[in-house]
């Protein structure tokens, strides 16, 4: 238990005259460096938020550069894939893309119906005599290229092979292979 001393005061308390224990100029550099105390804590204070405000955007960093590459590469393929549809198509519409292999492989695997001579290949007018002419070449596709029936069809597109049977039809058309090509190269890029 701690012992309580009481001293009764006769004087009146406005009276009272407080002791310096140090000098003058000591008490105002105490008095200063008091005061100062008070600006520090508030610097402090400053400091910290700044340093806490700083730490989370630089949490969030990556995150946002995540999202601004993810945007980035979208565009990309976007513009990519925009360019080849330009490529693909100025190389169709000079004659560049030549469809002969489309049509070997109609030659080669089709399904005949009642005749064997029922393959109607349809491309456009260009096209045919370049097709013909190059199957011609191929020795291995003599039999069907003689009972096969090429057709040019000004509705169909440079490049595009159109063949029909008693038992089904194939259509190619590179522009739509570049379709859905450009599709799966979107599916991965948002995947």
């Amino acid at each position: 238990m701690t012992a309580t001393l009481k001293v009764p005061f006769t004087e009146d308390l406005a009276g009272l005259r407080m002791h310096r224990a140090v000098a003058p100029e000591e008490a105002d550099g105490r008095v200063k460096w008091l005061l100062s105390l008070h600006e520090r804590e508030q610097q402090r204070q400053a400091l910290h938020s700044l340093a806490v405000t700083t730490t989370q955007c630089l949490e969030a960093l990556p995150l946002r550069v995540g999202e601004r590459l993810d945007e980035i590469a979208a565009l990309s393929v976007e513009l990519g894939i925009a360019i080849a549809r330009e490529i693909v198509g100025d190389s169709l519409d000079r004659g560049h893309v030549d469809p002969t292999p489309t049509v070997a492989r109609c030659l080669r695997d089709c399904v005949h119906g009642r005749s064997p001579a029922d393959l109607v290949v349809r491309l456009h007018p260009e096209d045919v005599a370049i097709v013909q002419k190059n199957l011609a070449e191929d020795a291995s596709l003599q039999e069907q290229f003689q009972l096969c029936k090429f057709v040019g069809d000004p509705e169909i597109q440079r490049g595009a092979v159109r063949a029909e049977t008693e038992s089904g039809r194939l259509r190619y058309d590179p522009r739509e292979a570049l379709e859905r090509v450009s599709d799966e190269v979107r599916r991965e890029v948002r995947g």
